[in-house]
């Protein structure tokens, strides 16, 4: 998951070749979410300087795990073992894309980076890795090339090109003054399997901009959505808060237990979810959206008059979820690695069965 909020106004030059796109990574990821800049080309940055402290414009971008900091068994999905003996059919994904799609730079070698790395990969383009050192480069560029075997034996890998094609795309680069020249940068923070992008576009910028961004997403394989105007916490964010606000309360106020209050969401909501949205939801559970206003709207008002104020988020309440998690998954690094391994491996699943389910 990534949003992206850009303010590259229209004047920015266009390349007069293809570009390299620079992703500049972060290595830590706040509550907030990390802040980064959208800078127009830059052909000699200064030797020994990060590119993160060159002029920029503002740019925001957020994680559906921006959360909680990447700790190192999150990664891009490292569960991608075969689930069978049997072939299996890869994951339908961007097709290779020519030369002229350009070079990709990632900034940064880490859990984010060599996602990023396999995606655009996955796409055809030329990708560099550039880390400060040869070591973590050698290290990235192997963890990679693991990632990518086991998801082909898996089925998962995306795009038309083998594991091998793919890797061949993929290369170190120690030199950053060779690596973002004629590149422009963004700092994100995005998995594999989960493909949502929301593009928020500075009223000053270049509808010619969102456009291209929209359509080098789309080109990596990933979902990008319009959002029309700027919004604290973003789209998902402020979807994402409500449930946790309303779960919280439900789980403070004794009404359900944190471990049946997961079972709704998994086993009820999520369900759907997966597929359709609340809005189709309401417009399939009666005749239409008109319809459901209709005969639901007053019994929703009623329910959401009992919401209360935003939670506090207490302390006592915090040991009381966790309690009830721990049972499940403790919270020690063994314990919570494995756990996340079977997240990703069941988003992978999930990505691949949306993957052969045909929309009408």
């Amino acid at each position: 998951m990534l949003r992206v909020t850009s303010a590259w106004a229209s004047r920015s030059p266009q390349p007069r070749r293809a570009p390299a796109l620079v992703l500049h990574l972060p290595t830590r990821v706040g509550a907030r979410g990390v802040s980064g800049c959208l800078r127009p080309a830059t052909r000699n940055p200064l030797p020994g300087r990060d590119p993160a402290a060159l002029p920029a414009l503002p740019v925001r971008a957020r994680s559906q795990w921006a959360r909680d900091p990447p700790s190192p068994e999150r990664r891009a999905p490292s569960s991608a073992r075969a689930w069978s003996q049997s072939p299996r059919r890869r994951v339908p994904g961007p097709a290779m894309a020519s030369s002229a799609a350009g070079c990709v730079v990632i900034v940064g070698s880490g859990v984010i980076g060599r996602s990023w790395a396999m995606l655009f990969a996955s796409g055809g383009f030329q990708v560099k890795l550039y880390d400060i050192e040869q070591q973590q480069i050698r290290n990235a560029l192997e963890n990679i090339r693991k990632e990518m075997k086991l998801l082909e034996q898996a089925g998962a890998l995306k795009g038309s090109l083998s594991a091998e094609e793919q890797l061949s795309l993929i290369s170190g680069c120690p030199n950053i003054q060779e690596a973002v020249e004629g590149a422009m940068h963004i700092q994100v923070n995005p998995p594999y399997y989960i493909p949502l992008v929301e593009l928020v576009p500075h009223p000053e910028t270049a509808p010619t901009t969102v456009d291209r961004t929209h359509a080098l997403m789309k080109k990596i394989g990933q979902c990008p959505m319009r959002v029309q105007k700027e919004v604290a916490g973003f789209v998902l964010n402020r979807l994402q808060y409500a449930i946790i606000s309303e779960a919280w309360r439900l789980v403070e106020e004794g009404i359900v237990s944190p471990s049946d209050l997961d079972l709704v969401m998994s086993e009820g909501l999520g369900m759907r979810y997966a597929f359709i949205g609340p809005l189709e939801t309401m417009h399939l559970n009666a005749e239409g959206m008109l319809s459901y206003c209709d005969r639901y709207s007053e019994g929703m008002k009623h329910v959401l008059k009992t919401f209360g104020p935003i939670p506090e988020f207490s302390r006592a309440t915090a040991e009381k979820v966790n309690q009830d998690m721990c049972v499940k998954v403790p919270d020690d690094p063994e314990h919570l690695a494995a756990r996340r391994q079977w997240r990703d491996e069941c988003l992978m699943r999930l990505a691949k069965l949306k993957s052969q389910v045909q929309p009408q």
